[in-house]
């Protein structure tokens, strides 16, 4: 069996969380394996800045395996398991980008020599992302120009990866633009340099996020490669795993911008695709309001857990800034949350960020 499956118990649908800069932190990874992802992938972190980080000091923060929650009541509630032994079962992978071989050979032996790291499964690279300050670099999307270095790259990670019991993913797009589509071209020669799985993102470079994910492209990658391809790109509902499943014969999903302020939308998920026929329809929004049925109290204790596991990992000043955004997302979908959106971006300490929480709590309990 492929490695990749092998990571999954089988006939349980692969729905992964998707690497997503200044969100899939530590914390927000642990919650989301605790509500059901099937595996998490770390932020991208820069492959050169690891060889330039030797100790890992600047770089943990963001390599870090997902937080456990151990110490939390509300996700440790009588069961069979607790938070930390669910979490512990769900593997997890991290992300490196750049566009030298050898760095990603160095920075896979710096990784793999980190004790708290070493429970890490797998390393994906990244060739999908489109940002400016990565693709300049000829790395990220800049990447699927150059399929001869893809290639290299992913020798030269599996290379150092096999070295210490791991495999190598990766990510793609579909290619640079619409007139240079190419991932059933790159998927194959990342294949063929040893990529295990291939996650595709069903837009070019150039879009951006913009515009429709084009899922019809997902399965030319399906046909092109036989090690596992995971489905990218508007995802929200089961209606749309389903349909996207049905289109492409894909194997998996990763699951990126829909799950940002709501990690339990794996639950809903799995939930719903034991509900859901194959008719159901791409517009279907029950999952997407599946938050909004969660009691007010649980959502505030959810967005309070990563607080703190935030905090107790960057400390205070630095924590309640860098959730500012996360907690944007959380602050959704209920009347009056513009208000507590802008509330919660003013607080420098802890106990501010709460009070605005559960003002927000206090609100959405009265709209329920």
């Amino acid at each position: 069996m492929n490695a990749f499956n092998r990571l999954f118990p089988e006939n349980e649908p692969v729905i992964g969380l998707a690497p997503m800069a200044g969100f899939t932190t530590p914390a927000f990874r642990g919650l989301a394996a605790h509500f059901g992802a099937s595996y998490t992938v770390t932020e991208l972190v820069s492959a050169r800045g690891i060889t330039y980080d030797r100790g890992l000091c600047r770089s943990l923060r963001y390599l870090a395996p997902p937080d456990t929650f151990s110490h939390v009541p509300f996700l440790n509630f009588p069961a069979s398991d607790n938070a930390a032994s669910i979490i512990n079962k769900r593997p997890w992978g991290i992300q490196l980008f750049g566009s030298v071989p050898a760095d990603f050979a160095a920075a896979i032996d710096l990784i793999f020599e980190e004790t708290q790291l070493q429970t890490a499964a797998f390393v994906d690279i990244n060739m999908g992302c489109p940002v400016p300050k990565v693709a300049k670099e000829g790395a990220g999307a800049a990447l699927m120009g150059n399929p001869l270095l893809c290639g290299r790259i992913v020798e030269a990670a599996e290379r150092a990866a096999s070295r210490h019991g791991r495999f190598i993913t990766v990510k793609i797009r579909l290619g640079l633009d619409q007139a240079s589509i190419n991932a059933p071209l790159v998927a194959k020669t990342v294949v063929s340099a040893g990529a295990t799985a291939v996650t595709c993102h069903a837009r070019t470079a150039d879009q951006f996020y913009s515009g429709y994910a084009d899922w019809p492209r997902i399965a030319q990658v399906k046909d092109a490669i036989d090690v596992p391809v995971i489905g990218n790109g508007d995802l929200v509902t089961a209606g749309d795993l389903i349909k996207m499943r049905n289109e492409t014969g894909c194997d998996g999903f990763a699951i990126g911008r829909a799950s940002r302020g709501n990690p339990r939308l794996f639950m809903t998920l799995r939930r719903d695709l034991n509900l859901c026929s194959d008719q159901e329809s791409r517009q279907d929004e029950s999952t997407v309001l599946d938050s909004n049925r969660l009691s007010a109290e649980a959502w505030l204790q959810i967005m309070m857990a990563q607080l703190d596991a935030t905090i107790e990992r960057l400390g205070e000043a630095v924590a309640v800034r860098e959730m500012r955004s996360s907690l944007a997302f959380y602050l959704k979908g209920f009347p009056g949350a513009a208000t507590f959106r802008s509330r919660v971006m003013k607080p420098e300490t802890r106990d501010g960020v709460v009070a605005v929480l559960r003002d927000a709590a206090d609100s959405r309990a009265k709209h329920m």
